[in-house]
């Protein structure tokens, strides 16, 4: 058995200031996000644009009303998700090569 005196609790405590400082810090968005968040609404715009495009076009010619929709919404689908990994994976890569050969030491991306 023993006997304790306890100094300080809860938030009075070292961990306690430790948890306030990382409570009271912004979560700014990096710079990758940044530019990935614009990438995404360029690839979503284009892959829009592409789908109506292809919906008007099918209108024009006749088609069913339907069947345009499907298609303008298999488009659009098809091509967001195709698009943004295969870039977001090269921008990564080639970053990553640029930074290497800079020595730079990354904390946060």
């Amino acid at each position: 058995s023993c006997t304790a005196v306890v100094v300080r609790t809860g938030d009075n405590t070292f961990i306690g200031k430790i948890a306030q400082l990382t409570v009271g810090t912004d979560n700014d968005d990096t710079p990758i996000a940044k530019e990935i968040h614009h990438f995404i609404l360029i690839v979503s715009g284009v892959a829009m644009f592409l789908g109506i495009t292809f919906f008007l076009i099918g209108v024009g010619l006749g088609t069913d009303i339907i069947d345009n929709l499907v298609f303008m919404i298999g488009i659009i689908v098809a091509n967001v998700p195709e698009g943004l990994l295969a870039t977001v994976t090269v921008c990564l890569s080639l970053t990553a090569k640029s930074m290497a050969t800079q020595m730079v030491l990354v904390k946060n991306m």
